[in-house]
């Protein structure tokens, strides 16, 4: 649907709001937002329950984290397999009805056992639902607008992140868990609610029935993958972008202690990390469009890295509190979220434009997969270089990893990105459900 009058104006000046101008669009982002508030529900309720009603610790909660991501890693390849072979409209609405049925399965879990069973069940539908939406995505908008319709899709999991916990911790107050994780199934509802009243999407071409094999198809989005130098460089920095950040998670809290960051600062350090993931999809949104993707993304990479060094080279002089301690709890932190947020953006805007409609199932499932498993070990390697050489190296290295990943693809800049086969959406007519299917 075309903008008009104040609409239109409105768009031409604000970049972002371009893929809004578009009926499919503006449901596919509406329900997501719905949805990511519903998460947060979930999550807080979740973690009264497991750690203070039922007083599981370290342990109950590290259950629950790894029922959250194991099926990543499992399910994932299967799941990129079978997105390619459904409609997405149907694999969407069917995955938001079945999370729905499980969160309100939480509601009765008498035991530890029983809510991981309904995680992972949740964790499974929502292994199939990431790759269809971002394949939902690049169906709904024009080629020319994916870079600020990713913007918006970040968008709405940053502001999700920055305001949920507080909407979270209300709702807990107000209606206790069970109305919480009632609540969250009803985010569930209301995003199925948007995904219904999508028209029908272009079919998918057909697989000859010989072809229509698991490993071959599985196959095929792998080799998509390594073939396209863009697309391959883009899965690989965010893959290695994802190691060295779950490396430097792992002490995180602990470098800040030791550089004089007191508790008192640590909730604003966390909004402004919040507020830095908002400010950098919008940046990149807003005034992203014509820019070389490949460089932004290394430069993204490079400047997380240097700040991550910085900070690990000042726990190394034994710096802290002042000027320091400010840095590392305010300046930082905005700039690692600013960085992160934009690096979601140009990741998913390159999966989109490299990756032809048949096989963007399987290269985003495929990506996930990696970005899930491979930074299972940093961890035991980062708690290893802390042992061995100090708390301050430990975050310096990896740091320092990243700044070569991110000189690397800045090298890589003039690659080109985007000569995959991008079809324009349907005319807004058929858009609305007016076309033959």
């Amino acid at each position: 649907m075309s903008s008009s009058g104040s609409g239109g104006t409105s768009t031409r000046r604000f970049a972002l709001l371009a893929p809004l101008a578009h009926r499919s669009f503006r449901l596919l982002f509406w329900g997501k937002v719905v949805s990511n508030l519903g998460d947060w529900l979930d999550i807080l309720a979740l973690l009264t329950l497991i750690v203070y009603r039922w007083d599981l610790g370290a342990f109950g909660w590290g259950a629950y984290l790894i029922a959250l991501t194991l099926p990543y890693a499992v399910i994932s390849p299967f799941a990129g397999v079978w997105v390619d072979r459904l409609p997405r409209k149907t694999v969407m609405v069917a995955c938001d009805l079945a999370r729905t049925v499980v969160v309100l399965g939480l509601v009765w879990a008498p035991n530890l056992p029983a809510v991981l069973f309904f995680v992972t069940l949740q964790t499974v539908f929502s292994t199939f639902f990431g790759p269809a939406q971002q394949a939902t995505i690049r169906a709904t908008v024009p080629p020319e607008d994916l870079l600020t319709a990713n913007s918006l899709s970040q968008l709405a999991d940053n502001a999700a992140r920055l305001i949920g916990p507080g909407i979270g911790g209300l709702v807990l107050v107000l209606v206790g868990l069970r109305g919480s994780f009632i609540a969250d199934a009803a985010t569930f509802l209301i995003s199925a609610a948007f995904l219904l009243r999508l028209p029908r999407l272009a079919r998918l071409p057909v697989l000859p029935t010989v072809r229509r094999r698991f490993w071959p198809e599985f196959r095929a989005g792998v080799r998509h993958i390594v073939r396209r130098r863009a697309l391959l460089i883009t899965v690989g920095c965010s893959v290695a972008a994802s190691f060295f950040i779950r490396a430097t998670d792992t002490i995180g809290a602990v470098v800040l202690k030791a550089l004089g960051v007191t508790t008192g600062q640590l909730g604003p350090s966390f909004t402004l990390l919040g507020l830095g993931y908002v400010a950098g999809a919008l940046a990149l949104g807003q005034w992203g469009k014509g820019r070389t993707p490949i460089l932004i993304m290394g430069l993204g990479v490079l400047e997380l890295g240097s700040l991550m060094a910085m900070l690990g080279i000042a726990a190394i002089e034994g710096l802290s509190g002042g000027t320091v301690a400010i840095f590392a709890a305010f300046v930082s932190r905005f700039l690692l979220g600013f960085g992160f947020g934009a690096l979601g953006v140009v990741y998913g805007t390159i999966l989109q434009r490299e990756t032809p409609d048949d096989l963007m199932g399987r290269v985003s499932a495929t990506s996930d997969m990696l970005k899930t498993t491979i930074p299972l070990v940093a961890p035991l390697i980062v708690g290893g270089l802390a042992a061995w050489l100090g708390l301050g190296w430990a975050f310096a290295i990896p740091g320092a990893g990243l700044m070569v990943v991110g000189a690397v693809v800045i090298l890589a800049r003039e690659v080109p990105v985007g000569v995959a086969e991008l079809p324009s959406p349907p005319n807004d007519a058929m858009r609305d459900g007016n076309s033959p299917s």
